[in-house]
């Protein structure tokens, strides 16, 4: 069988040449796979653990340790920097804290209310349960926008030196503020130093600012609750502004239909010469019920007289003088009032213009009242203020550092490292599989 491969010597140069074979395991099949071609069938079955010996061969060339270099690179370099930074380099921050709602007025009443009536010690669990009842607004989003906008920062800029506070000694070199920083980094770094929070159920805002120092922390929260408060009260004095310049031209229109139905009412008087038609008019039918009494009782008379005497008799010629002097002041009477005779116009004519001029008069006095109680109204409102920015929870001084958090930070840096390399090398042998 040893004839059927060559000599001994034959067979070592045959193995020396297929170990130089590269060791991947589908290289070296395929390597022996060739040289089997070359044996008799018969023999074949003796290379079956030969081929099982050169696919586990260790391999000549060893390729370069791109995981270990990434792995450090990666995650322990940056974990290490991390740590020396945050136990060595990294400033205390200290933190500020406020919390307010912005009320009505009916809101405001409800709160003070629920805090006399909680008493000293359960003052604060009172408010806490009146602040349930608010319905969150706009003005809550108008104050947390404003506190985190660049007038916010401008405002502030007025009474202090934002730069100045954000660049003190103690900072360090990655948390303070660039030297020649403009007014947009400066607002890009205030946001960094501030945040802004409100819980929707309530309408509660938080603001908590950070800075270097306590005092600073302390002053740039009273600042801000300052700026929000004056903020929120200018949104009210501008919606009562506009109440009264609503109420007062109210006022001033109703007073002008005042004077114009006046106008024409004097008019009207000069013209027929009547001071009231209606009592005219009453006078004028009260003197027609006493002519047609008179006439009653002067036809009641002649009729007896005629009876006893003749007509040409002077008490009987007396009455029927009399009864058509009564008749004629009756009829001009009626024709005053109701007649329609071009000459003169009747009293129910000039009555009715007058009752409509009246009803005019009428109307734009009650309007004008109705305008001075609306301006009333509007006065008493402006001089209450509408909305209240009610903070609960002031500022105050803080003892201790509050960022940054060395041992939770020094933990949770690598971790997040690790998981993005392990995420990357998994990719990566994913890729270099799919290859092969």
């Amino acid at each position: 069988m040893d004839g059927e491969f060559g000599p001994p010597a034959s067979r070592q140069r045959d193995r020396r040449r297929i170990v130089d074979v590269p060791s991947e395991p589908g290289v070296v099949a395929r390597a022996f796979r060739s040289l089997r071609s070359l044996v008799p069938f018969g023999s074949r079955r003796r290379t079956a653990g030969l081929e099982a010996e050169l696919v586990t061969l260790p391999a000549t060339r060893r390729r370069f340790p791109w995981t270990l270099l990434s792995f450090l690179a990666l995650v322990v370099i940056p974990a290490a920097a991390a740590v020396l930074y945050l136990v060595f380099l990294a400033s205390n921050q200290y933190l500020a804290e406020a919390r307010a709602v912005v009320r009505s007025a009916e809101q405001e009443s409800a709160v003070q209310s629920a805090m006399a009536a909680g008493g000293s010690t359960g003052a604060k669990s009172g408010a806490t349960s009146a602040l349930s009842l608010a319905t969150i607004g706009p003005d809550a989003y108008i104050v947390t926008n404003y506190i985190r906008s660049r007038a916010m920062v401008d405002d502030l800029s007025k009474t202090m030196d934002l730069r100045a506070i954000f660049r003190r000694p103690e900072a360090d070199f990655w948390a303070r503020l660039k030297s020649d920083s403009t007014i947009e980094e400066l607002v890009e770094y205030w946001h960094s130093m501030v945040a802004t929070y409100v819980d929707g159920p309530s309408g509660i805002i938080t603001v908590k600012i950070r800075a270097f120092r306590p005092d600073d922390a302390l002053m740039l929260a009273q600042a801000a609750v300052k700026l929000s408060e004056q903020l929120v009260n200018d949104i009210s004095d501008r919606a009562r502004r506009d109440a009264m310049q609503f109420a007062e031209r109210e006022v001033v229109r109703a007073d002008g239909r005042v004077s114009t139905a006046l106008n024409e009412l004097r008019r009207y008087r000069d013209q027929e010469g009547l001071i009231d038609p209606i009592k005219t008019a009453d006078e004028t039918s009260k003197l027609v019920m006493q002519l047609l009494t008179e006439k009653i009782r002067l036809e009641s008379d002649l009729f007896v007289a005629s009876r006893s005497l003749t007509k040409n008799a002077p008490s009987v010629q007396n009455l029927s003088t009399r009864l058509e002097i009564i008749d004629v002041q009756i009829t001009k009477l009626k024709e005053k009032l109701t007649g329609d005779t071009p000459e003169v116009r009747n009293v129910a004519a000039k009555l009715s213009r007058f009752e409509e001029l009246e009803v005019q008069r009428q109307f734009a006095e009650r309007l004008y009242t109705m305008a001075q109680d609306g301006l009333e109204r509007a006065r008493m409102t402006a001089e209450r203020q509408a909305v209240y920015l009610t903070v609960f929870v002031q500022p105050s001084l803080p003892e201790d550092y509050a960022f940054p958090r060395r041992v939770s930070y020094s933990i949770l840096i690598p971790l997040a490292l690790l998981l993005v390399w392990s995420i990357m090398a998994l990719i990566w042998a994913s890729v270099e599989d799919h290859r092969i």
